[in-house]
């Protein structure tokens, strides 16, 4: 929860600051709450890994990169929660 809501402490950006305050979108930027654990996951290991890349997840890398294997897995749990 700690990493969504406020980046975790300096280590990445909070989440609603782009994908809206309740995590569902905002403008072109997708929702994900509630999204599942394996679809978020995938999309963040993608984009750490440089496997999704592009003009529209470009802003995502620098949230991304510093994340942990095991944090990027507690982000996709929690948000699988939330509705």
């Amino acid at each position: 929860k700690e990493l969504v809501s406020s980046g975790g402490m300096g280590k990445s950006i909070a989440c609603n600051g782009c994908h809206g305050a309740d995590l569902k979108g905002a403008g072109n930027v997708p929702g994900i709450a509630g999204r599942s654990p394996s679809y978020i996951m995938r999309q963040l290991f993608d984009i750490q890994s440089g496997l999704r890349a592009g003009i529209n997840i470009a802003p995502m890398v620098p949230v991304v990169t510093p994340l942990s294997i095991a944090e990027m897995i507690q982000i996709s749990s929690f948000l699988a929660t939330l509705h």
